[in-house]
């Protein structure tokens, strides 16, 4: 089975270059071949380090051609929201350097789908007010705050 660089490293596919830069340095700490005895276990250390290596130039290099996230970005955390593959896409969402209303909008829509409405509805406001005229923005806000209220009625039994 072929590991992708990420596994590899034990990062997430969406993790930042610095943490990239982290697992790489931990990894080379463990299994630099220096640390072993002349013997089958340094020749083994010596192949893991080339493996660590490769993955790890991959893996920079795929992220400079990913560049900063963007457009695509956020079109792919909606796929994956639509897809329930909600884990992955907050992982993406948090690696993301910017706040922009579809970003809040996104994460507040990740946040529905964990019915976790009282914080769903506190971005999906951030996202309405960043932009006022978006009617998408307002309605995702809209049904939030309706699914907390009845949240509510039902915990205090109203």
């Amino acid at each position: 089975m072929v590991q992708s660089p990420s596994e590899i490293l034990g990062i997430s596919p969406y993790a930042s270059a610095d943490e990239a830069r982290k697992a790489y340095r931990a990894l080379a700490r463990r299994w630099h071949p220096d640390r072993f005895m002349p013997g089958p276990e340094r020749q083994w250390a010596e192949a893991h380090m080339v493996e660590i290596n490769t993955a790890y130039a991959a893996f920079i290099k795929g992220a400079r051609e990913r560049g900063p996230a963007g457009e695509g970005d956020l079109s792919r955390v909606q796929g994956l929201i639509d897809d329930d593959r909600l884990s992955t896409a907050r992982e993406l969402l948090m690696t993301m350097p910017t706040r922009c209303a579809e970003w809040n909008y996104l994460f507040g829509q990740l946040l529905m789908k964990l019915t976790d409405y009282q914080k769903a509805a506190m971005y999906l406001s951030v996202a309405s007010h960043q932009e006022p005229g978006n009617a998408k923005y307002a309605a995702a806000f809209a049904q939030a705050e309706r699914r907390l209220a009845v949240k509510k009625r039902r915990r205090f039994g109203r």
